[in-house]
């Protein structure tokens, strides 16, 4: 196969872009200069080696300029990242002023209204003016801020001019292994501070776009239905399928069971929208007799409209600007070449917006298109003893779903078997919903009651799709653990084999199983091998995972929403699917026999609740209540004292240290006094906090931050 250099010079400024969200911390480099002995190291070998193995494919010097461009293309990345401006809110929080302070401003909420799973309302809100209370005069300032407040009784939207008093903070980093890094995620979108609002008045309105036409579907779409409860999500549903989940306020409890079953995409405006959309138009056209010119110029006009109402969401600006390259070649008379201009598409927005080339959704939305393009022509011919529209409905998301699986694999570290399936399984419905959904949106532009109506007759089929993710949430999920850039690499460079040579095309099924080999192998050689306790950075109750070869125990309280949160991505990271241990610990349960999945575990003593783990040949005693002051400490021989303590809380008696003496004592707390730390000192043990992160344990290194390993 020959390659196209302008194909070369798009994939090169897109892995430059890749390159500069890399963590490369070599020998004390910095970032710039790493980044030139990375695409440098690259660019050699691929300058002595490529021409050798691909003849046909592009030479030395093309080579060498698609080095250069990734490497411009990194610096370019890193010129655009947002970076806090002088006058930005956030600079109030500089050293050496406090990490938090209490600040009253005037802003415009420019995005969000989502409630999260705290119950409150999320926007960002773009600062005007700012005073620090008790301050009477305003000061003006810029920059955008993580607004949280309290549901009222008629939401906040956006567009509004508010002033609200509350707590600034710079977000934090992750504390455990495997979360969501929220601080990184806001300082990629320009927001470098977070505004926990107490209290909010309005001051005014401001111009919003299509924006109240976007809530006035949203609000027709769910006047019928009822106004508090899962009653009201069908419409939701609806609405979010069609505009994007950014523009409707969905659930916590139904965002979740979308993406537990592999269905998030379905919560988002997508390239099949637009696609629906402007082939239906097309079509309408061609059946109405419209010449093809005027079908293409009200699909035009439709487009536009239909990505305003969106948002100018990434994945309908991809997929909307390929349409347009779709009814230009129409008109011209000639053939699109998908591929290309997918590629040119992408790297024109990346021009725009390079920061989009982080961006999770962007990379799925890329790679789920160039999935359908490269791959559902052959899974077609492979599936011809089916009908020709039921072939397509399986091979359009299997395709999808092959090019997506690696990333989201390094993502998040498991696996849904249930997805693709459920994906075939209600294309039906998507379609319905989809269509019936746009329509819908057009009766509540005309007339709402309309388009109310409609959506009351939509709610039927958004109940079943509701209903049979529900019922697809209770199979397994599985957790592959960690999966390098390395095999991503791999992986994707397996793919593109595959899609442009035949010779490898014609052993798809032994490269298949080399790509499950390098998936497969780390994973069980990491089960059978790895010995390692996790204490999480918790709140209330000791959060524990202790993992050995064929056994998995974790500690959790019975009351602690949290610990879910916590677990699952952990788990997920170290390929645990499944947990042989479980303690769930109640009130009840204390001094009451263990499970006998639970050999290595037993009480010490009752009050206080003191658990002993016998773990990595060692003995550690878990507190699940820290001792009063005045309680005779326990008096044990040196061979039955633990060699670790762990409680939850700034304070531990110094009479029980000086008692136990254990070589290692472990704080789940933010801090913990000076007194403290001399009290362990004196009997030379050694103090841990889980203030700075989670903490772990192996029987090779000892403890270390769990965070950098």
């Amino acid at each position: 196969m020959r390659f196209h250099p302008l194909a070369l010079i798009c994939l090169s400024f897109m892995l430059g872009l890749l390159g500069a969200g890399l963590d490369v911390d070599w020998f004390n480099l910095q970032k710039g200069a790493a980044l030139a002995v990375l695409w440098f190291l690259a660019t050699a070998i691929a300058v002595m080696f490529m021409p050798l193995v691909w003849r046909r494919g592009p030479t030395r010097w093309q080579w060498l300029l698609a080095g250069m461009i990734a490497l411009l293309a990194s610096y370019y990345a890193l010129w655009r990242t947002p970076q806090p401006g002088v006058n930005d809110i956030s600079r109030l929080l500089d050293p050496p002023a406090k990490s938090f302070q209490t600040i009253t401003a005037i802003g415009t909420l420019t995005a969000g209204g989502r409630e999260n799973a705290q119950g409150q309302q999320q926007f960002w809100l773009q600062i005007e003016q700012w005073q620090r209370p008790p301050e009477q005069e305003f000061r003006p300032r810029s920059g955008t801020v993580y607004l949280t407040l309290p549901m009222a009784e008629k939401p906040w939207q956006q567009c509004q001019q508010i002033r609200v008093t509350g707590l600034l903070y710079r977000p934090s980093a992750p504390q455990n292994p495997g979360a969501f890094n929220f601080a990184q995620y806001l300082a990629r979108q320009g927001i470098f501070a977070g505004l926990r609002g107490e209290t909010a008045t309005l001051v005014g309105e401001k111009f919003c776009g299509l924006n109240p036409l976007r809530q006035r579907i949203v609000n027709a779409q769910t006047a019928w239905l009822q106004a508090q409860g899962q009653g009201k999500w069908p419409g939701l549903l609806i609405s979010s399928i069609v505009l994007g989940a950014k523009a409707v306020n969905l659930p916590t409890e139904l965002r979740n069971l979308f993406q537990a079953v592999g269905l998030s995409h379905f919560l988002a405006a997508s390239g099949y929208q637009v696609s629906l959309l402007v082939g239906t138009v097309l079509l309408l056209g061609r059946k109405a007799g419209v010449s093809s010119k005027l079908a293409i110029a009200v699909g035009l006009i439709i487009l536009v409209f239909y990505l305003g109402l969106t948002g100018l969401e990434p994945s309908v600006i991809r997929a909307s600007l390929l349409w347009v390259g779709v009814m230009a070649a129409l008109v011209s008379g000639q053939k699109l070449n998908t591929v290309g201009a997918l590629l040119l598409i992408a790297t024109g927005m990346l021009l725009v917006n390079p920061i989009w080339s982080q961006a999770l959704g962007f990379q799925l939305s890329f790679l789920a298109t160039l999935g359908i393009v490269v791959m559902v022509p052959a899974l077609q011919q492979r599936l011809d003893f089916l009908p020709g529209k039921i072939a397509a409905v399986i091979a359009v998301p299997l395709a999808a779903s092959i090019w997506t699986t690696p990333i989201l694999l390094q993502q998040f570290g498991y696996f849904i078997p249930a997805a693709l399936p459920l994906n075939i399984l209600i294309t039906p419905l998507l379609a319905l919903l989809s269509l019936g959904g746009m329509i819908s949106a057009l009766f509540a532009l005309i007339f709402p009651p309309l388009g109310s109506a409609s959506a009351w007759l939509l709610a039927f089929p958004a109940r079943w799709l509701m209903a049979i993710a529900a019922q697809f949430q209770q199979l397994p999920t599985v957790a592959v653990g960690e999966v390098g850039l390395g095999q991503v690499v791999i992986i994707y460079a397996a793919f593109g084999l595959i899609w442009a040579f035949p010779w490898w095309r014609r052993r798809w099924g032994w490269v298949t199983v080399f790509l499950l080999a390098i998936i497969i192998l780390p994973l069980i050689f990491a089960l059978q091998t790895r010995v390692e306790l996790t204490i999480f950075a918790s709140k209330k109750f000791p959060v524990i995972v202790a993992q050995a070869p064929g056994t998995v125990t974790t500690i959790t309280q019975a009351e602690d929403q949290s610990a879910a949160r916590l677990l699952a991505p952990f788990l997920a990271q170290k390929g645990i699917s499944q947990v042989d241990c479980q303690l769930t610990i109640t009130p009840a349960m204390v001094g009451q026999p263990l499970p006998p999945s639970c050999p290595h575990l037993s009480w010490v003593e009752i009050n206080p609740a003191i658990l002993q783990l016998e773990f990595g040949q060692q003995r550690w005693w878990i507190f699940l209540q820290v001792p009063p002051t005045d309680q005779t400490p326990l008096q044990l021989p040196l061979d039955q004292r633990p060699q670790t303590i762990i409680w939850v809380g700034q304070f531990f008696p110094y009479s029980w240290l000086d008692s136990l003496r254990p070589p290692t004592a472990i704080a789940i707390a933010p801090y913990v006094s000076k007194d403290l730390r001399q009290t362990v000192a004196k009997y030379r043990g050694q103090l841990w906090v889980t203030g700075p992160g989670a903490i772990q344990w192996n029987p090779r290194q000892g403890f270390n931050s769990a965070l950098d390993l």
